[in-house]
């Protein structure tokens, strides 16, 4: 069964793969055949990646930048899934929250992060908050979807066989909003990742951003371009991790009481 699934799996990547495969040539191709300095070849990008974690470069700053989305996202998920629960279950706090959280989804939160710095300094503070800025808002959106979706006539079914209102919250409402939930989670992740790189950038001395802005800045293209892969990585499977925890946690959770 394991062996047929990872068969199905690989048919299923193929397109991808194939997508890939096609890039990495192209890439390779155009950095061997033009002089341009800022696109040097992908086996060179490939050999810089492969020694700067070899050193120890990326790593550190890897493990630095993944406690500060994890802190970050963490805290986006427990304050805004329970802002957007309370703005889905009782209409006076959507209208007094729900501009705000319209504003937070629209607005250039990357303005933001000077601020934080100022009032945070330097250091994971200022990281955090800006992961928060960035995930929170989606966080609460989707939170307040998830219970505005459920079909009330299944809560008013629940209330007339007995069940109190946080019964039919946890039995009715969680369940049947689980797939908006998880899509808050898997976007507060990304909007995080996005988050965490651009302040990074800023602050242009930690993480992964600061190695962005470090290479970028001296023009060691191999080097920038091996950091900025590392990124799309991680951003990537992060993303991927939360969207595979979904489908488990979609998929094994109970039907009910």
């Amino acid at each position: 069964m394991s062996k047929s699934r990872l068969v199905a799996g690989l048919r299923g990547s193929m397109p991808f793969l194939v997508s890939l495969a096609f890039l990495a040539a192209a890439w390779e191709i155009a950095g061997r055949t033009t002089d341009l300095i800022t696109l040097p070849p992908l086996s060179d990008v490939l050999a810089a990646l492969a020694r700067l974690w070899a050193q120890g470069v990326i790593t550190a700053p890897l493990l630095d930048s993944t406690l500060a989305l994890a802190t970050g996202v963490g805290i986006s998920l427990g304050v805004g899934a329970a802002i957007g629960v309370a703005m889905g279950l009782w209409r006076p706090i959507d209208i007094a929250l729900g501009p705000f959280v319209k504003a937070g989804l629209s607005a250039p939160l990357i303005a933001f992060v000077p601020v934080f710095l100022m009032l945070f300094g330097i250091g994971s503070t200022t990281r955090i908050a800006t992961v928060i800025a960035f995930s929170v808002f989606i966080v609460i959106a989707n939170a307040a979807t998830a219970i505005r979706a459920v079909d009330k006539s299944l809560v008013e079914m629940g209330h007339s066989f007995g069940a109190s209102p946080w019964r039919a919250f946890w039995d009715i409402r969680v369940p049947a909003g689980a797939p908006y939930f998880m899509a808050g989670l898997r976007l507060g992740v990304a909007r995080g990742v996005k988050g965490l790189i651009n302040g990074e950038v800023l602050i242009a001395i930690i993480g992964l951003g600061g190695l962005v802005k470090k290479y970028g800045t001296v023009f060691s293209m191999d080097q920038l371009y091996a950091v900025i892969i590392v990124i799309v990585a991680y951003a990537a499977l992060a993303v991927g991790a939360v969207s595979w925890l979904g489908r488990r946690v979609i998929r094994d959770a109970p039907d009910g009481p």
